[in-house]
């Protein structure tokens, strides 16, 4: 054998290897990599369906609450008559009863009001101990409900059944699709299914655990059921029909009765199914290239990169697509937000409010911040897992922070026998430089963890700052509590995305699972370190400490250290908003430009403190031709970015190519619900000339209206 023909033959076996050990390799390589990575984003959608599932459930309690308060202000002879009024501002209740415990039905009005032996169900019955409840479907006349009680009276011993349809939730959760024809599903503690793209399993309120009794083709599904009605969350896998599938579990947040929820996505529809064929495919040419000759193998070798190149872009596509999903739920969520915290904030101020009614704006309130920093977490995890989320470090002063902390945490003590505790350093710097608000961030993730798993006794904020080698400040701050604790194998995963430990024990407890892990993350992202000490059942201590720039040697002192101990600040948010200076803008004129008309609303209120005038439109379109018209002539325009037909960024794009002084130079706000892609420089960049966020904060709109408009007309 001549020596090129050894040579061929050596390149053409080495070639070989080398092509059979790459497709071997690659393919178990990409595997096993695309199934952790579905795992993981069904686990996404997973918590976010949950977040979606719960705001519902607690929209009802909500309601339900309000009926059955309504109802308790009343005698009861005028129980049926208030019933009948109730009943059509609430459609989607399709029956309503009162019931007592000694004398049985009282008063019922709608098709499918619920009967006296309802008091037996075992949720419904624990209504009488405070609370609300729901029960299971339950068979009807014209098929299954769900019967949902809220009590009016404890020493009377009455209730409220209001009645929901059986294809309640699973109306609520056909909107979700998966992949074709993945879907969500909800169950009962019990296991049967409760919410299901199948009519008929709801209605026959279908149990697998049941069914693999009998029939061990169920036992994959049952083995899944088990673990989700054990209130576990995770991963599953299992076979129906001969199709295999994935299922990502957890336990409904808000749900007192042990209802769970999942996704089931067919593994033959995930996006990635042709990968393990592809790679086999290119091994093929690529041998039979290898064998053709080296001259024309180099010219088809590319076509692995192609493949490569063409999963990446899938892969990106895949990104885009849930960056635009997030984009599109904040936009969705804040909107309405928007409106509850707007409202509640306007009707704070008025100063003949009644207690009763300042106590429910409150509340109100309250709950809309909730969801929105559960929004803002989960918005926050996306941009880190993305590598979108930068640091903004500035000037900044440290007693300003530390007591915005301790106010927004102080109100968290509620009515619970709790001592906080803070001990500072004298001589902690009055000024650093760093990120203000992820500073913030993360002390006051910490502290709203300590308040919110401690019943009684102790938190303790401690905080210093200590002059580093190279000329700079580390802060560290110690948070300690006497709560419930964390278990020793738990204290591993507490700073995992999407985790809460102990479940079972924390399950009433609010909260996303995020807030340690992007904690976590800032931590690291600023150059420190996070650590954690428990005893269960005897308290936490969590420790951080993080970089910060050097500004001066001024000190806070002894003196603003004691004003913070001994918390000399305002905790009211309507004595806070009511102390707000709002200049006269009577002068003004402002263009408003949404397509919700609430936020219209809301918007037009804020700005009316200010005596301006408002004019309100609902699309780009309207305000294109205000402006090209120049009469009216506007001062300031607050544009909503996401309206369809023409979206915020298209008009503003428009009015700035209208070629004259005024629309040129006339100031432009971006108004948005858009929080994950709707970020400053991206709307600067698009002819916007600032940004403010919904729900809109007083503070940040007040600043920029004395930015954007004279305190006295020229």
């Amino acid at each position: 054998m001549s020596i090129r023909l050894r040579s061929i033959f050596l390149v053409i076996l080495t070639n070989l290897l080398i092509i059979l050990f790459s497709v071997i390799a690659g393919t178990y390589y990409v595997r096993e990599n695309i199934l952790s990575s579905q795992e993981t984003d069904l686990s996404v959608v997973a918590d976010i369906a949950d977040h979606f599932i719960s705001s519902e459930i607690e929209s009802l309690q909500l309601k339900a609450s309000i009926i059955a308060s309504t109802l308790s202000s009343y005698d009861e002879t005028e129980w049926n008559m208030l019933l009948l009024r109730e009943a059509p501002l609430y459609p989607e209740f399709i029956g309503m009863s009162i019931i007592s415990a000694q004398r049985g039905l009282i008063t019922s009005t709608g098709e499918e009001a619920a009967q006296a032996d309802i008091l037996e169900d075992s949720f419904i019955n624990q209504v009488f101990n405070g609370g609300t409840f729901f029960t299971s479907t339950y068979p009807s006349g014209s098929g299954m409900v769900f019967y949902y009680a809220s009590l009016i009276s404890s020493e009377e011993e009455t209730v409220l059944i209001l009645t929901l349809p059986g294809m309640y939730f699973s109306n609520l959760v056909s909107t979700f699709t998966i992949w074709e024809t993945g879907h969500i599903f909800m169950t009962d503690d019990e296991g049967n299914i409760i919410a299901n793209i199948r009519e008929a399993w709801v209605q026959n309120r279908l149990n697998f655990m049941r069914m693999a009794e009998t029939d061990d083709s169920y036992n994959e599904v049952a083995s899944v059921l088990r673990r989700i009605v054990n209130g576990e969350s995770g991963i599953g896998y299992f076979s129906t029909d001969g199709v295999p599938r994935l299922c990502s579990f957890r336990p409904i947040s808000s749900s007192a009765q042990g209802w769970s929820m999942g996704i089931i996505a067919p593994l033959p529809e995930s996006p990635f199914r042709d990968i393990d064929r592809g790679l086999l495919v290119v091994g093929f040419v690529a041998i039979i290239l290898s064998i053709t000759a080296a001259i024309i193998a180099s010219a088809f070798i590319k076509k692995p990169f192609e493949e490569i190149a063409a999963l990446k872009e899938e892969a990106e596509r895949n990104s885009r697509y849930k960056s635009t999903f997030l984009a599109n739920m904040s936009h969705e969520m804040r909107t309405p937000l928007n409106v509850v915290v707007g409202l509640t904030n306007l009707r704070m101020e008025e100063v003949d409010l009644s207690d009763g009614v300042l106590e429910d704006l409150k509340k109100i309130n309250s709950a809309g911040e909730l969801l929105l920093s559960i929004v803002n977490d989960v918005l926050d995890i996306s941009k880190i897992e993305a590598g979108r989320l930068d640091l903004m470090p500035i000037n900044y002063y440290t007693a300003s922070i530390l007591n915005d902390i301790i106010t927004f945490n102080i109100i968290r003590m509620e009515e619970k026998p709790l001592q906080f505790l803070i001990d500072i350093d004298e001589n902690f710097p009055e000024e650093l430089n760093g990120d203000e608000l992820r500073v913030k961030q993360i002390l006051n993730n910490l502290l709203s963890n300590a308040f919110k798993y401690t019943k009684e006794g102790i938190i303790k904020l401690i905080a210093e700052c200590n002059l580093t080698e190279d000329g700079n400040f580390l802060l560290t701050a110690t948070v300690s509590d006497t709560g419930i604790g964390i278990r020793e194998e738990d204290l591993k995963k507490i700073f995992s995305e999407y985790n809460q430990v102990d479940t079972k024990a924390n399950r009433n407890i609010e909260g996303t699972g995020l807030g340690l892990a992007i904690t976590k993350n800032l931590v690291e992202m600023m150059g420190g370190e996070i650590s954690v000490e428990s005893v269960y059942g005897v308290g936490t201590s969590f420790s951080v400490s993080i970089k910060q720039g050097y500004i001066n040697d001024k000190k806070l002192g002894k003196e603003m250290i004691d004003n913070l101990k001994s918390f000399r600040y305002s905790n009211e948010k309507q004595h806070n908003t009511s102390k707000l200076v709002r200049p006269d803008y009577s002068y003004a004129r402002v263009l408003v430009v949404d397509d919700f008309q609430t936020n219209l609303d809301v918007a037009a209120g804020l700005l009316g403190k200010y005596k301006m005038l408002v004019d309100c439109v609902t699309n780009g379109q309207e305000a294109i031709d205000l402006i090209k018209s120049g009469m009216p002539h506007y001062d300031l325009v607050f544009m909503d970015h996401m309206m369809p037909k023409m979206d915020g960024i298209e008009a503003t794009n428009i009015i700035r190519s209208l070629e004259t002084e005024y629309a040129s130079k006339l100031p432009i706000v971006a108004l948005t619900a858009n929080a994950l892609t709707g970020n400053e420089k991206m709307f600067l960049e698009e002819g916007f000339n600032a940004f403010l966020s919904k729900p809109i904060d007083i503070y940040r709109l007040d600043s920029i209206l004395k930015q954007w408009l004279q305190s006295e007309k020229e």
